[in-house]
């Protein structure tokens, strides 16, 4: 068998170029000869060409799974109740090695509250200030999109009540937590990033929200992300491109920019991100924090704007794997009013607490080892680690994985031009110049392929399938490069940069396509350099570069429904890897943050 995955070759381009690509692609006749030396080197031309027998799957919904030794028994059930404080003792506090930054944590501000240390009206405060000062910082945070200071106040005193009447809804009482601006929050209109989707607030909370609110979360607002989630650096022209905590002089990485950069900065210990083709595992992975891609049907899509009905889901981003998984706890379950969250086992932290020994992680070498050699250092030291600490590691093989790149590809954006096919006609020139060519490349893609995409989703199960009866994970690298330095200019004109963007989306695509769920976790850090961009931060060498610390990030992919043993992985690698504290550090728990003192530019070093 021969490892088959491509590299898309094609040129960079940007600013004027790009725009009149976008132009030439729309226009009617020329448009098509204009698009077809580029989806030849995409790889559309060799796709077509290929014959697939299998019967197309439309969407990955599956049977809760009865034989594996993770999974739990299926069925219909109700709710479950949010995460209690008898919850948050049986799991534990959290641990780390030794010179690790802690992240502050639900459980912290748990605790703060109930020993009256910390109030949520002083906390809703410390984050108001950070917002209205911080975007005008050197670097700018731009992580939300919508906010509102009297909103914020108005959940944190009822927060406060509840705390002093001993009627707090669970361990997310007064917590802190945002929202990508893809799902919908009552009265907050839903942009997706875009400069023209802003008149109408939405009506209703979106059935994830309304989780988090019942459960006595501080819903903080939007958060920022790339325009309509269509990239994965986290460029936004429009309202800012959010910055990277810990590499401020490179991408946050998207599409869901906003909250991992709001989480890895420290203004909430959790925030809701939406992942169609990595969009939560690659800036958690960038941003250094936890990222968790839900199974397909593990909870409702209900408010969520549809881009990408049969690859995306939504799911949390965390500083930490218990708040991951009480984020989880509280947003997974079944929606009666969405068919293919209504039935799935039970969502449990079953074995959160145990160790690596006897988990087999499945290792497909030459796939693995397709990055960066930097990037793959770093995450085979962790794999090293799991395997001395207890784990099996076990070589497997996957064939076909470039036939699969090239169904996500078709499937994604076909489903995304149709998500925003009301808004086309009459914005096609408002979009941004990256956003505008993706559009106009996706309208030369047929029936024909997104039909045979699908025949490709369900042989790609077969293979998937196959390898999951000899492993319970899969691990590679989250991405195969770091993330992509800034470049002023382009923070306006947009790029299109399908090489990068195909080695940062290299291990994403089969759990969209597929179901599967996933976790990105913090793997270490590699020494790297940028150009000057943001001027006070860092000094630089005599060449005008700056060297920092960049995150790496090891994504496990494990069986459908399997998202508990996924977090105690997480849980696992999170007390083996040191993690130093965020370049850009905003926290709203810590009372010793200069947001306190009344600085207007935050930054700690």
């Amino acid at each position: 068998m021969s490892y088959d995955l491509r590299t898309i070759d094609a040129p960079r381009i940007e600013g004027g170029k790009l725009l009149f690509a976008a132009w030439l692609m729309e226009r009617r006749g020329i448009g098509r000869a204009v698009a077809a030396p580029l989806m030849s080197r995409l790889g559309i031309d060799d796709f077509r060409a290929a014959h697939y027998d299998e019967v197309p799957i439309w969407y990955p919904v599956h049977d809760s799974p009865s034989s594996h030794r993770f999974s739990s028994s299926a069925g219909v059930r109700e709710e479950a109740p949010p995460p209690t404080f008898e919850l948050l003792e049986q799991i534990g506090s959290t641990f780390r090695p030794a010179g690790s930054f802690a992240f502050p944590s639900m459980a912290d501000y748990a605790r703060a509250y109930r020993d009256g240390s910390l109030t949520p009206p002083q906390v809703a405060n410390r984050i108001i200030h950070v917002l209205e000062h911080r975007d005008r910082g050197n670097p700018p945070l731009n992580a939300f999109i919508s906010w509102s200071a009297e909103e914020i106040r108005r959940q944190a005193q009822e927060s406060q009540e509840r705390l002093a009447s001993g009627s707090a809804r669970s361990v997310l009482e007064g917590v802190p937590i945002a929202i990508k601006d893809e799902l919908d929050v009552a009265d907050i209109p839903t942009t997706l990033g875009t400069s023209f989707r802003t008149i109408t607030p939405a009506h209703a909370d979106a059935w994830i929200v309304a989780r988090l609110r019942e459960a006595g979360a501080l819903i903080i607002g939007k958060t920022n992300m790339h325009e309509v989630g269509l990239g994965v650096t986290g460029l936004n022209p429009f309202w800012g491109t959010p910055v990277n905590p810990y590499a401020p002089w490179r991408y946050p990485g998207g599409s869901s920019s906003g909250s991992a950069g709001a989480v890895a900065a420290g203004i909430c210990p959790a925030a809701i991100g939406a992942d169609g083709g990595g969009s939560v595992r690659i800036p958690a992975a960038y941003c250094g924090v936890f990222g968790l891609k839900l199974t397909a049907g593990r909870a409702s899509t209900r408010g969520a704007f549809p881009l990408a009905n049969t690859v995306g889901v939504s799911g949390p981003i965390a500083g930490n794997a218990r708040d991951l998984a009480l984020t989880y706890l509280t947003i997974a379950g079944p929606d009666p009013d969405d068919s293919h969250s209504v039935s799935q086992p039970p969502v449990t932290l079953d074995d959160f607490l145990a160790g690596p020994t006897g988990v087999r992680i499945g290792i497909y070498r030459p796939w693995f080892e397709d990055g960066r050699e930097e990037v793959v250092a770093t995450a085979q030291r962790l794999i090293d680690f799991l395997e001395k600490a207890g784990a099996e590691i076990v070589e497997i093989e996957i064939p076909e994985l470039d036939s699969l790149r090239l169904a996500h590809l078709i499937t994604i954006t076909t489903e995304m031009r149709a998500g925003l096919a009301e808004m086309i006609p009459d914005h096609r020139s408002d979009f941004g110049n990256e956003t505008r060519a993706n559009l106009a490349l996706a309208r030369h893609l047929t029936t024909d392929d997104y039909i045979k995409a699908q025949q490709v989703r369900a042989r790609l199960l077969g293979h998937f399938s196959a390898a999951f009866e000899r492993v319970d994970v899969i691990a590679t690298p989250t991405t195969a490069n770091l993330p992509p330095r800034l470049n002023r200019d382009r923070l306006l004109s947009g790029v299109s940069d399908l090489g990068s963007l195909s080695a940062t989306m290299r291990y994403a695509i089969p759990a969209n396509m597929l179901g599967y769920p996933a976790v990105s976790v913090p793997a270490g850090f590699v020494t790297a350099h940028s150009r000057r961009f943001w001027h006070e931060v860092d000094e630089t060498d005599e060449d005008g570069n700056i060297y920092s610390d960049v995150p790496v990030g090891v994504q496990f992919m494990g069986r459908h429904w399997e998202e508990a043993l996924l977090l105690r992985m997480a849980r696992i690698c999170e007390e083996l890897v040191v993690r130093p504290r965020p370049r850009v550090y905003l926290s709203a728990f810590e009372s010793n943050n200069p947001v306190e003192a009344g600085h207007t530019d935050p930054v700690n070093e």
